[in-house]
């Protein structure tokens, strides 16, 4: 393994566990404690890490709240300041000719609202909320699944949603997420549409993340992807620094 992968998986350990032991580490990569000990402090140099005797440990512990699905409604009241500079961000990135998806949610509704002079875009929703919206901006085409709607959130799911999604190449997804952390990832108050999420990221060419700070250090029901996953984190001013400490070591953009 090259030193810098060996470094990338040291510091998503420490960001994960809260801190880690140069005689473990040693072991687990087939290297003596002495180079161990150069890559801690290469990261505490670059990441901000704290050395201790025999280790290295995450200055802050993360304690991570469990959250609950708020109704689409309520949400669209919530922290709107942030969510707008997330959707100016994020429609910065749609180039006429793209092929996006817009999951569900308030944030990714909000992008559309940057989006009325553009002239030739592709649109993949499982909001139906987004798809009418859309359908009034002309240079969108708009492509939704059937299958079956859940009210709570306006989202479709389901198998023939599910099979509907395969068929389609998406340039550029952008994410709207319910609850995020670094050792669980992006996780999700309802089952049932965590599958056809999965599928937009598979089928998608890049994958954005857009959140506000609201959404960070939070646990939902179930697990729908890890960090890793995306190309760009969109986010506000308030982000915790710890997960763009993350995006720097997984070479994830920050937008």
């Amino acid at each position: 393994m090259l030193h810098i992968d060996r470094r990338k998986e040291i510091l998503n350990t420490i960001m994960s566990k809260g801190s880690v032991k140069v005689a473990s580490l040693s072991q687990k990569y087939g290297v003596g404690e002495a180079t161990i000990r150069r890559d801690l402090k290469y990261l505490a140099e670059e990441y901000g890490i704290t050395l201790s005797y025999g280790g290295a440990f995450r200055k802050e512990k993360i304690n991570y709240q469990t959250t609950s699905e708020m109704d689409i409604y309520k949400k669209r009241t919530q922290n709107i300041e942030e969510k707008r500079l997330i959707a100016e961000k994020a429609a910065r990135i749609i180039e006429n000719g793209d092929t996006i998806a817009l999951n569900a949610g308030s944030t990714v509704e909000l992008v559309l609202d940057y989006l009325e002079d553009i002239q030739d875009v592709n649109l993949i929703t499982l909001s139906l909320s987004v798809a009418l919206k859309a359908s009034a901006i002309s240079g969108i085409t708009v492509y939704m699944p059937g299958g079956k709607l859940r009210s709570f959130s306006g989202a479709f799911y389901g198998k023939e949603a599910n099979d509907f999604l395969k068929s389609f190449n998406i340039d550029k997804a952008f994410m709207g997420v319910m609850a995020v952390s670094i050792d669980k990832g992006i996780t999700h108050g309802a089952f049932e549409e965590v599958e056809i999420n999965q599928t937009i990221y598979e089928i998608s060419s890049k994958c954005y993340l857009l959140a506000d700070y609201s959404k960070f250090d939070k646990v939902a029901l179930t697990k729908m992807v890890d960090l890793n996953v995306f190309d760009g984190f969109i986010l506000d001013d308030k982000t915790p620094e710890i997960y763009r400490e993350y995006c720097k070591s997984n070479n994830i953009e920050v937008i």
